[in-house]
């Protein structure tokens, strides 16, 4: 690739980067998994208020704090819980996100083909019903043109 242009320096740094970056991810992504569970509670859960605290255990269905909790009983219980949670990697989310939206879209551009070969069909249809009562007239109008100028023939069916 000797015959290639020279990249301008703004270019280069710009690339220079990206290498550095994918490198140092690279090295990262070697056991990574999917998903990780949560190392600690960077949350301060106490801040809720009693309310927000039993909406919580009742959608979660926490068991292990009794309906009859205070906000104290309830810290802890939603707290354990909350550690416990598996936290979703957004590069995963966003691909599946993606993936979702080309699929989509795959699926209307397919829809579109389908409805434009029914409306090609209907106008064919159209064309061809058209054509016959086109005949149809022709036929009538020799029919009265012959009755005009004094032939009588029987219709034909």
């Amino acid at each position: 690739m000797a015959d290639r242009r020279p990249q301008r320096p703004s270019a280069l740094r710009a690339q220079g980067a990206f290498q550095a970056a994918a490198s140092s991810d690279d090295e990262g992504m070697e056991g990574r998994q999917t998903r990780s569970t949560r190392r600690g509670v960077r949350v301060d859960l106490s801040k809720l208020d009693l309310q927000s605290l039993l909406r919580y255990r009742k959608v979660h269905k926490l068991g292990d704090a009794p309906a009859t909790a205070t906000k104290e009983e309830l810290v802890p219980s939603v707290a354990r819980h909350f550690a416990q949670q598996q936290v979703v990697d957004e590069e995963e989310v966003l691909l599946k996100f993606v993936l979702a939206i080309q699929k989509h879209n795959k699926q209307l551009r397919q829809l579109s083909a389908v409805q434009q070969q029914k409306l090609q069909e209907q106008r064919l249809a159209m064309q061809q019903m058209l054509q016959q009562q086109q005949q149809q007239y022709r036929q009538a109008a020799a029919q009265q043109a012959m009755l005009l100028k004094g032939g009588v023939q029987k219709p034909r069916r």
